[in-house]
């Protein structure tokens, strides 16, 4: 599990930061076919993308000997990308729980989308809805708790808008005024006479 987190420990401890949120991914075309895997991880102020480089080390991996970690021994960051350039979006289409990510200009230039979005599905079979709530909470929180990435999302990952084939039909009863004097109304009545 904490692949990138693991990884920042172990080999990148100049730039360490907590990961607050990290799962697998896989990278996916408009039409949803899956093109590369990621674990991708979130930290206060990066949106690190690391994957399994298996030739590495060449044929014979050799982790054991070495004592390295076999979780992240062929595991290595290929991207950080900071967070004042991203824009999220969080969708979901029929089964599938999607991030959009938008690369967008630097801070004090007018907010003009970069390059294509990427469209990255969330992985983990069973949790995978969990992960799309926490990924969305995360987010929220980070443009609560630091004014200055206010941008990194265009709309709130708590709107409706963002979310389809999420909402539930909710019915209220009416119960009808009874036509005939309850025993509560004929108990509150009497009370009142003697007082």
């Amino acid at each position: 599990m904490f692949r990138v987190q693991k990884v920042l420990l172990a080999e990148y401890e100049e730039i360490y930061e907590p990961v607050l949120v990290e799962n697998p991914f896989t990278l996916v075309d408009i039409r949803g076919v899956g093109l590369r895997q990621y674990q991708i991880g979130l930290t206060c102020n990066r949106l690190l993308f690391g994957c399994d480089n298996f030739s590495k080390y060449g044929d014979v991996p050799s982790f054991l000997a070495r004592g390295l970690d076999p979780e992240i021994e062929s595991f290595e960051l290929v991207s950080m990308l900071p967070l004042q350039l991203i824009r999220f979006h969080f969708f979901r289409k029929a089964t599938r729980c999607l991030m959009m990510l938008n690369i967008v200009q630097p801070l004090g230039k007018p907010l003009t989308i970069l390059e294509h979005p990427m469209i990255f599905e969330f992985g983990g079979h069973i949790f995978k809805q969990h992960f799309w709530h926490t990924w969305r909470e995360r987010v929220a929180s980070i443009r609560v708790m630091q004014p200055i990435y206010g941008q990194i999302t265009g709309a709130s990952p708590f709107s409706s808008t963002d979310v389809q084939l999420d909402e539930e039909l909710t019915v209220a009863q009416v119960h009808p005024v009874p036509r005939t004097p309850s025993l509560y109304s004929v108990c509150h009545a009497g009370a009142g006479d003697f007082g």
